[in-house]
């Protein structure tokens, strides 16, 4: 290790130890992934999927509800092609298994579509400790927040079939845990120019 690798670990050492000092201020990363939707939260996405009847239901009165994938961002319009492995996803579910709607719905091909909304938000933030953060002795990242998939089959402009899963509540802890901390990248780049250097 060379004296500038001291001297690098010495500083990441002072930095951890001010920003411990600073109690509950909030230094660590946090980021938020949200996709785009009507929805605020998930309730208001399962109350606008009660609403959806199918037979009634039709592609005017959807897109009155905000759920139009022409004005709508990250709804996908899936063909009746793309639509076949979700529903048959092995040989061991066959076709007459299904619900009549949805058997009857990719029989009629073109005139089938799939409307797919993943509506989400959820936040990830750095929580672990920070001067083992700082230091890359151990990150921890929480992600919490909500998510959901609503797919209604489309047939001749009339909703046939809903289906509908989601988590309503997220709560995740991921660690990564370096026991080196920052000697774990230097030991490997250590490796490989040691290795460089007996090539003939």
């Amino acid at each position: 290790m060379t004296g500038l690798d001291v001297l690098r670990i010495s500083l990441l050492a002072g930095v951890a130890a001010a920003l411990t000092a600073c109690g509950t201020v909030q230094v660590l990363p946090s980021n938020k992934e949200i996709t785009e939707s009507p929805f605020q939260d998930y309730k208001s996405a399962e109350d606008a999927y009660a609403k959806i009847v199918p037979f009634q239901t039709t592609t005017d009165e959807l897109k009155a509800k905000g759920l139009d994938p022409y004005a709508t961002p990250n709804i996908r319009v899936l063909n009746y092609l793309d639509l076949v492995p979700r529903f048959l996803p092995q040989q061991s579910v066959k076709k007459e298994d299904l619900d009549p709607a949805v058997q009857a719905c990719l029989s009629a091909r073109e005139r089938c579509q799939g409307w797919l909304a993943e509506p989400s938000r959820i936040s990830r933030d750095r929580t672990g400790d920070v001067g083992l953060d700082v230091l890359g002795f151990q990150r921890e990242t929480t992600s919490t927040g909500w998510k959901a998939q609503m797919l209604v089959l489309i047939q001749d402009d009339v909703v046939v079939y809903k289906l509908w899963s989601g988590t309503p509540n997220i709560n995740e802890v991921k660690r990564d845990t370096k026991p080196l901390g920052p000697l774990q990248d230097l030991s490997g780049a250590a490796a490989g120019a040691a290795s460089k250097a007996i090539v003939p």
